[in-house]
């Protein structure tokens, strides 16, 4: 895994959903906090271990593809987001198969 470039384009998201809470959402990250969160939390699991990153991080990640998808269309952040799950979909041999979290987003450790 390119694990450099991943992590810029994590930033690179991360920059731009502020950039989107200020453009729509007048910077209240309230509504962004668990997107942020799924992000930052993939990014500290590629710098610790790259090669073992969290199932339930990247289930996490699932979801807010889904999320970009939907509620992101059209903008930098998803596009920030689509290539990030790119990355996951062609470098992780597990990442295709694994299943979102959905309802039971925010109710295990570390999400």
């Amino acid at each position: 895994m390119d694990k450099r470039n991943l992590i810029l384009l994590l930033e690179k998201a991360l920059i731009e959903s502020t950039n989107f809470t200020i453009q729509y959402y007048d910077g209240n990250d309230e509504y962004m906090a668990d997107t942020k969160k799924v992000l930052n939390l993939l990014k500290s699991e590629i710098k610790k271990r790259p090669t073992q990153i969290n199932e339930r991080v990247l289930r996490a990640m699932h979801d807010v593809g889904a999320l970009a998808v939907k509620q992101y269309e059209n903008t930098k952040l998803e596009a920030a987001i689509m290539d990030i799950t790119s990355i996951l979909y062609n470098q992780i041999p597990n990442y295709k198969s694994l299943k979102p979290l959905r309802s039971d987003f925010g109710k295990g450790d570390p999400i």
